[in-house]
């Protein structure tokens, strides 16, 4: 609905793309609507500005901090860093109630995400001080006392959090809409800004908003001429234990009137049976629905010659369910041959669920894809990786030794490995030592045991040395290039590219933590990672995207927007589904949430019929819920209560008779692997300049890096280049603001003339202490080269600034301005380093290189400015800057310039290349181009079976 209202609006010129702001939830879902306006649209959907809520309000204040008192370079904590951050200075927060002597740590989580509740309801700190200070000591009664002293510790807590945060330049997630809100509220110059900018707002799922989101739209649009468009449905509202508010689209027509209602009631997904089934049942959430309220009929029609079906499968256990489950797909699958895998899903209410169903997959040859989200740390390549760096620490972690013998690139026999086991605990020796005494001859081993405790300890060996001078991030590359294990996951890309990408993440934390830490050894790393790990954080959470030929297992959570031909919904017993309420850790007072209108029934309940309601309007042929009668214990289950509300509701009565087994199916017996769909190689959505220019040096490069994110060992080289770029950046950031020219980010159209001979910038002396905040501390072959490209920094920004005291200098119009554009059915995308205005009036497109000068450019020199100066004439925003007329290269070693402008000719070959390359890339054809100069100087060279 939201895209193709876009398209209406911007092929009926009714609003310029640029005009436009779509706004929904996650990036995934932002990506999608990009993907469907340039389908729709020939050309400016990129102008369209399309975002998450976060993403948006961090764009604002981007632009905007210092209006309302915040730096403009705040960093964004995660959760994990703000535990860390209350965990460091927790005696600032003089905490009783929420601080047991024996885990004083215990309800770190629990206050970050009740302060940020307090942010998502914009209850500030002294609002939640001044509420605890009408609440009295209620002298004699305990209870009452001890709920006052409760609130009264969280408002001082909730007080020393923020400031913490802002001492330290920080921001958490909940900062960014919160902040906005009050930058709207208290500059209202800035508001009206945004509120002339847009002409049109679109918010997709907006059942799915908290109470700040709703406050920021309201604000953009109350007094201004946008015209709203929010598209919801209060029925599958299920995301409250996220901050979703459902009372937001239950009050959207009380705070607009006059709004129009467009009620979509036709279904092209789902049989009318189902229909029926699931909005009978959703009738019991009456009154607090939008239907109800707003006298409106919401009926599904189904606009298919389905008719769809439902039943329940009830069995005497959980091996029982399974079986039925199982049993179940194949007869459906039998009886229509049209049918695929892929057709049928099973919706878990807890992925927990799900762990009974697989083993049933496995025997009958079901190949299956579970897509719970599961946490970096616990993948067996990454406790590999952390294993074989706790053995580096030391030898006598035997934990560590037992996992990297049975790991793929060791692979040790058993009776090798128990021998092994056996000697360690008869003559109480670790593990590693036993290894080594084996290598003597003091334990028997087979040849391959031999061989694998010698290719063990050679490399622990070297690894060892290594880590008492190299940081952690060489050590582990290091080990995973000797070992095989890069070369292994590589070669066996069908199986293991889940693996590579596992390993790419840890490397990324690795170096964000030597990044930020003076020390880097491997101790250092793992006395950090022991700390994630106290924080309850298990590392990013990975769902597989999965598009293979597989029945598909996740919560239903996940599976909003998703159809599938059958569902079936498991355990659909009491206190299963729907599930026990679990109110948060810490709850807001009721004084503080600004919700609209709290529901008149239980909330929990209504919330779980929303889910349900969901699980069921995902199947368009038929749905099947799954039962046991006992699921272990002295007491058997009942079934949920939602089996008596279906029934009630839809005049249907459900068997509660144990259903037989039946004869077995017969079946050749398959592991899920060997019958999931063959694997494909996936490439990018998008294509920058160093992506083609890999691919034109050498396309298995390319796919190494690009295709399968083979994690890449960095250098000193490129740590310094990101050291220069981001003090450059940083300081002409700061001239934009001393000039009072800051621009307004993503939506600047105009620039005024500059006077130079009035321009400000910052000291010498502050750009040598930018360049200290900025230097990057990792990949440096040793401390001596270090401290070499340190001066030769120093030197650089010297001779820069003196050049520019003396030449004069420039305000920049913008800096590292992003950019997107379509060529042909190709996205290209990239950062510009630097624009400024030329004495003409027009641009010039700058980027800084470290590398060597040149004196002459090669057509191949040109390209990336060439793409700069393409994007710069493509792209709506870049072209309301001015015309281009200058290109240049700025080699910050020498503080040289090479400057030129393509001519239409250039432009043209450039694009003609682009898209033979992309091209090239989609038809995946990867073909090596080994050379010596390639080689030599390629990061994968040791794992490529073409190099020379």
């Amino acid at each position: 609905v939201i895209t193709e209202k876009i398209a209406y609006l911007i092929n009926n010129k009714l609003a310029r793309a640029e005009e436009i702001l779509a706004v929904t939830f996650t990036e995934k879902a932002t990506t999608e609507m990009e993907d469907r306006v340039q389908e729709l649209l020939s050309f400016g959907g990129f102008d369209v500005l399309t975002s998450t809520f976060h993403g948006l309000c961090q764009q604002i204040l981007e632009s905007h901090a210092l209006d309302i008192g915040l730096p403009n370079n705040s960093k964004l904590l995660n959760q994990t860093e703000s535990w860390l951050l209350v965990r460091q200075n927790l005696d600032k927060f003089n905490l009783d109630y929420y601080r047991p002597l024996g885990n004083p740590t215990k309800f770190i989580h629990a206050m970050i995400k009740h302060f940020q509740k307090c942010k998502d309801e914009l209850v500030t700190p002294q609002n939640y001080l001044e509420y605890a200070q009408t609440l009295n000591d209620n002298d004699g009664d305990e209870d009452a006392a001890l709920e006052t002293k409760r609130i009264k510790e969280l408002a001082q807590a909730y007080q020393v959090y923020n400031q913490l945060l802002l001492d330290s330049s920080s921001l958490d997630f909940a900062d960014l809409i919160f902040y906005t809100v009050k930058l709207f509220k208290e500059r209202p110059n800035v508001l009206k800004f945004y509120q002339k900018r847009f002409k049109y707002i679109l918010v997709d799922e907006f059942q799915d908003t908290n109470y700040s989101q709703y406050e920021l739209i309201k604000l953009l649009v109350t007094g201004g001429d946008i015209k709203l468009t929010v598209v919801g449905d209060d029925d599958q509202s299920i995301y409250k234990f996220r901050g979703a508010s459902v009372s937001n689209i239950l009050q959207f027509k009380d705070d607009f009137p006059k709004s129009k209602e467009v009620v979509l009631t036709e279904n092209y997904r789902s049989g009318q049976k189902i229909l029926d089934l699931a909005y009978n049942f959703i009738q019991l959430n009456n009154p607090d629905r939008l239907e109800d309220k707003l006298k409106i009929n919401k009926k599904l029609k189904a606009q298919n010659e389905k008719v769809g079906d439902y039943d329940l499968l009830f069995g005497q256990n959980p091996l029982h369910e399974s079986d039925l489950l199982s049993k179940k797909i194949l007869a459906l699958k039998e009886k229509n041959k049209d049918l695929k895998w892929n057709d049928f899903a099973v919706l878990c209410r807890a992925n927990s669920f799900a762990d009974q169903f697989i083993p049933y997959f496995n025997q009958l040859g079901i190949p299956y894809e579970f897509s719970a989200p599961s946490g970096l740390f616990r993948q067996k390549v990454v406790l590999d990786s952390l294993a074989f760096l706790r053995l580096c620490d030391n030898y006598h972690e035997s934990s560590a030794v037992y996992r990297i013998l049975n790991c793929p690139v060791f692979s040790i026999y058993y009776s090798d490995l128990s021998q092994l086991l056996l000697y360690s605990r008869r003559q109480t020796v670790s593990l590693y030592e036993a290894v080594k005494l084996a290598q003597r001859g003091v334990v028997k081993l087979s040849k391959h045991g031999e061989d694998v405790i010698n290719k063990l300890v050679d490399i622990v060996s070297e690894c060892t040395q290594l880590s008492k001078q190299e940081p952690a991030g060489r050590v582990l590359y290091k080990f995973w290039e000797k070992s095989g294990y890069l070369k292994l996951l590589s070669d066996n890309v069908e199986k293991y590219q889940i693996d590579i990408l596992y390993l790419q993440s840890l490397f990324e934390k690795i170096d964000e933590f030597q990044k930020n830490n003076g020390d880097m050894s491997v101790r250092a790393w793992l006395t950090y990672f022991e700390t994630l790990l106290e924080s309850g954080d298990d590392g990013e959470d990975f769902a597989q995207d999965n598009k293979g030929d597989a029945v598909k297992i996740m919560s239903i959570h996940a599976s909003k927007g998703l159809e599938f031909e059958y569902v079936f919904i498991p355990n659909f017993v009491d206190q299963r589904f729907p599930t026990n309420n679990r109110s948060t850790a810490i709850d807001l007072p009721d004084a503080l949430v600004r919700e609209a209108a709290l529901p008149s029934g239980d909330a929990h309940t209504e919330e779980e019929r929303r889910l349900l309601y969901v699980a069921i309007t995902r199947a368009k042929q038929g749905v099947y819920f799954t039962a046991a009668k006992n699921y272990g214990g002295a007491r058997d289950k009942k079934l949920s209560k939602f089996v008596m509300e279906l029934e009630s509701t839809n005049e249907t009565a459900f068997s509660r008779e144990i259903i037989s087994s039946g004869p077995t199916i017969e079946i050749e017996q398959k592991s899920n692997e060997e019958t999931a769909e063959t694997f494909e190689l996936e490439v990018p959505k998008e294509f920058s300049f160093s992506q083609l220019q890999s691919f034109d040096k050498c396309p298995w490069q390319y796919r190494f890096q690009f295709i399968l994110h083979v994690p890449t060992f960095g250098k000193g080289v490129f740590s310094f280049g990101k050291t220069m770029h981001n003090t450059l950046q940083k300081f002409y950031q700061q001239v934009i603001e001393l000039n009072s020219a800051k621009q307004n980010s993503l939506f600047e159209k105009s620039v005024a003339k500059l006077d130079t001979t009035k321009i400000q910038v910052p000291t010498l002396e502050s750009l040598k202490e930018t360049y200290r905040e900025a230097w990057q501390d990792s990949w440096f072959q040793s401390a001596n080269q270090k401290q070499e490209y340190k001066k030769k920094g120093i030197q650089i920004l010297g001779d820069f600034y003196t050049r520019g005291e003396k030449e004069g200098w420039t305000v920049p119009i913008t800096v590292e301005k992003g950019f997107r554009f379509r060529l042909k059915d190709h996205t290209i995308k990239g950062q510009i380093d630097r624009i400024d205005k030329t004495i003409d009036g027009k641009l010039a497109i700058i980027d800084y290189k470290t590398g060597r000068p040149k004196d002459k450019l090669s057509a191949e020199d040109k390209s990336q400015l060439l793409i700069y100066q393409i994007a710069a004439e493509s792209v709506i925003e870049l072209r309301n800057l001015g015309e281009v007329s200058e290109l240049r290269y700025y080699y910050l070693d020498n503080n040289s310039v090479q400057a030129f402008k393509g001519t239409n000719e250039e432009t043209e070959k450039e694009k003609i290349k682009i898209d033979e390359t992309i091209t090239n890339i989609k038809k995946k054809n990867f073909t090596p181009k080994p050379s010596k100069e390639n080689c030599q100087f390629c990061d994968f060279k040791d794992i490529c079976d073409f190099r020379v």
